[in-house]
């Protein structure tokens, strides 16, 4: 690299912080300078880097000018040079503040102190010598005439201000700040700082805590200490922007870090789903507590939610103990299969609010293949309402977008989607940007979650001291959370207008998920399925079972039902080759029945458990299993005789859900409580739809039994009885009567 040289002699100009100095003594390691203040001082040759000479005269640049100012743009320097020759001649008298260095002329009356003029008068002066320069610049006054400048004129309080900054911070004071904002970048500061600064913000990408502004710059200091790199020249005011504007894009908080550093891994396009059924599905934390009625104490929840990427709409959600496992998700996906339905009355005191409610088989399906109930829903003045019918649609998901998590990667849920023909795609390992619109949906629960009892917020540091006292601040039910939860969704999400849903040709139209949703559902049809009231058993766990005289035995809990009595010796092979055992449908939220598919009516039967009249208690399979497990430790149920096992069961059950016990058995309680609670509304939904459907169905056998016997000659046909006394009798043989 080549380098300049400059022969240093006395008289040489040198370029400091303080101005120009000349020097008067060389040395052998250095030379003696003096400065614009008359001061003399010794100066070593390593402090002094070569300058190519220029119309100043300037020779050589001081270490102290090094290197933020020979990093500046000329033109900032020659500012900043002019505005220094400015001060000097107004206290001195010479432009370089020199009298060996003296222009033709000078001292020019009234500058210097010569003349016995104050500093003030001096400078009202120079104001005018400077305005009349400018005036005749060319330069300067196109600026005025373009708007750039007010006026060519410069003030005297401008230049008793330039006076103040030189004397406090000499040159570097009188740099346009301005300039430096609007063109002097980062790459001005040395390579070593940014390479530290660098490496210490790197270090935040979620897995370390945050820490303050300060802190860092104190790290860097530390480190650049270490590896012997000097930190006086920098200029303050870049590090101090270059480490806010740093410290800004990272965030405030490790959430913002962590997302931070996603970002260089996501993609730069929108997820391709122009269907309704493109879902995607998570659980997330409920920031509120929910009061648990048999141990009397708070609890925490989670969310569970299924999402039409396309439309926003949520199509299911589902409140779950700490934590969820494969069947509470499976129901997830049941839920999206089946259209439900929140009902708003105008009354007396007020509106009410119904539950959200299953709204239960089709009563026919049109050509389209969609469901009548399931139509679009029209642009009225009574659909804007709150008052009426509120409907969330139904789909059967084409594709599922999850994460890592067991629950979704297990036998069980995978199982599920192989049965419905659901592509599971699944994100990369902790990569939560992959799945981006249901993390969004899970910000936008914060306004349901402010708005409810006993809100605790995402972290300590945002929890009240109130919070799980009850005396001080109310809690509510899970039963309670979550219907104020689909309210939310129903009447408040679903309704209003999403920044997301663009409607290709018209950007300015704001839609809600709703509106988005009949739009999509007109172009491309619905994916559907024949729903039926069984659909849930589909999506229950299915255990073999060999039944005796006795019933079946599953976790020496006996389940009998007369249904079984044409099973209790079937052949070896005739449900499955291995042996002589029949599938039951088996829910782990309710361990006091089981439910048996017949082959031949294909209609779901459930079989009781002989002992569940003597209990009250939510007798989930966790439950049992901590049953067993003390009985086994007892001595197992050998030194019990047969008939009294059951009576023993039913014991330890009424002692395992006393108050009592550690905190691992009371948290299970809880979560046994919440599960038993939710199987008992979803089995008491297929329970009801079985009875309208069956009655519907021998509604229509009875009017066609009326329409026959009219046409007939039976003189007794006026006689038939009316339908609800018919309801009991058999069904015909359609076969028969059509001979």
């Amino acid at each position: 690299m080549l380098r300049a040289t400059v022969e240093v002699h006395v008289g040489a100009r040198i370029l400091t912080n303080r101005g120009v100095a000349v020097i008067t003594e060389l040395d052998r390691h250095g030379v003696r300078l003096k400065d614009s203040t008359g001061h003399t001082y010794f100066t070593a040759f390593t402090e002094l880097e070569a300058r190519e000479i220029t119309g100043n005269g300037v020779e050589a640049l001081h270490a102290s000018l090094l290197p933020w100012f020979a990093q500046l743009p000329e033109d900032v320097q020659a500012t900043a040079l002019f505005r220094q020759e400015c001060v000097m001649e107004a206290k001195t008298g010479f432009r370089t503040g020199l009298a060996e260095l003296a222009q033709p002329g000078e001292p020019f009356w009234p500058f210097g102190e010569s003349y016995g003029l104050s500093l003030t008068k001096r400078y009202e002066a120079m104001s005018k010598v400077i305005s009349f320069e400018r005036s005749v610049n060319r330069a300067i006054m196109q600026r005025v005439y373009d708007g750039e400048l007010k006026s060519p004129t410069v003030a005297p309080r401008t230049l008793l201000r330039w006076d103040t900054l030189w004397c406090k911070e000499g040159l570097a004071g009188l740099v346009d700040g301005r300039s430096l904002r609007d063109r002097q970048g980062f790459d001005a500061l040395d390579a070593s700082f940014r390479r530290i600064a660098e490496e210490q913000f790197r270090h935040f990408d979620g897995r370390h805590s945050a820490v303050s502004r300060n802190e860092i710059e104190r790290r860097i200091r530390l480190q650049m200490k270490q590896e012997g790199i000097d930190v006086g020249n920098l200029p303050e005011r870049l590090m101090e922007e270059y480490l806010s504007h740093h410290w800004r894009a990272l965030g405030r908080t490790t959430r913002a870090h962590k997302s931070r550093s996603l970002r260089k891994v996501s993609g730069h396009e929108s997820f391709a789903a122009q269907h309704p059924s493109a879902c995607c599905t998570d659980i997330t934390r409920g920031d509120n507590l929910i009061w648990d009625p048999i141990q009397d104490r708070p609890v925490s929840v989670e969310i569970g939610s299924m999402l039409s990427i396309s439309t926003r709409v949520v199509t299911a959600m589902r409140l779950f103990p700490r934590s969820a496992n494969g069947v509470d998700v499976g129901l997830l996906l049941y839920d999206t299969m089946r259209e439900q339905s929140m009902l708003v009355e105008s009354g007396p005191d007020g509106p009410t609010i119904d539950d959200w409610r299953w709204v239960g088989v089709p009563e026919s399906l049109d050509f389209s293949g969609n469901p009548v109930h399931s139509g679009r829903r029209r642009a009225t003045k009574a659909s804007c309402s709150i008052i009426g019918e509120h409907r969330s649609p139904a789909v059967t998901p084409s594709t599922v977008r999850s994460d890592h998590g067991s629950i979704y990667v297990g036998k069980h849920f995978r199982s599920l989607l192989e049965q419905f023909g659901i592509t599971l795609q699944l994100s990369r390992g902790k990569k939560p940007s992959d799945n981006p619109h249901i993390e969004r949906l899970h910000e936008t629960y914060q306004r349901f979650y402010q708005q409810s009892p006993s809100f605790k917020g995402r972290g300590v540091y945002e929890r009240g001291s109130w919070v799980g006292v009850v005396a001080d601040e109310p809690m509510c039910t899970a039963e309670k959370y979550l219907t104020d939860f689909q309210r939310f969704l129903t009447l408040d999400y679903h309704r209003q207008p999403h920044d997301g849903l663009v409607l290709p040709g018209a950007p300015g139209i704001r839609l809600t998920p709703l509106e988005y949703w009949d739009a999509l559902a007109t172009t491309t049809g619905r994916v559907t399925i024949p729903v039926h009231p069984d659909l849930i058993y589909q999506f229950l766990p299915i255990i073999w079972l060999a039944p005796g005289h006795a019933g079946v035995e599953f976790k020496n809990l006996t389940y009998d039902d007369e249904v079984l009595e044409e099973f209790r010796e079937v052949r070896k092979g005739t449900f499955r080759e291995q042996d002589g055992a029949i599938p039951f449908h088996h829910d782990p939220r309710d361990m006091t029945r089981v439910w048996f598919r017949h082959p031949d009516t294909d209609r779901i039967h459930e079989i009781g458990w002989r002992g569940r009249h003597l209990i009250d208690a939510p007798l989930v399979d966790v439950l049992v299993d901590r049953v067993n497990h003390r009985i086994k430790e007892r001595g197992g149920n050998r030194v019990l005789k047969k008939r009294t096992v059951m009576l023993q069961i039913i014991d330890e059950i009424g002692d395992l859900t006393t108050p009592k016990g550690n905190d691992e058995s009371r948290a299970q309680l809880s979560a046994a409580y919440i599960r038993w609670g939710q199987a008992q509304r979803d089995h008491a939904e297929v329970a009801e739809a079985h009875h309208i459907l069956d009655h519907a169905r021998r509604s229509n056998v009875l009017r066609l039994l009326t329409a026959c016997v009219a046409g007939g000659d039976d003189p007794g046909a006026d006689a038939q009885p009316d339908a609800e006394s018919r309801v009991d009798q058999p069904w015909p043989d359609y076969r028969q009567m059509m001979v």
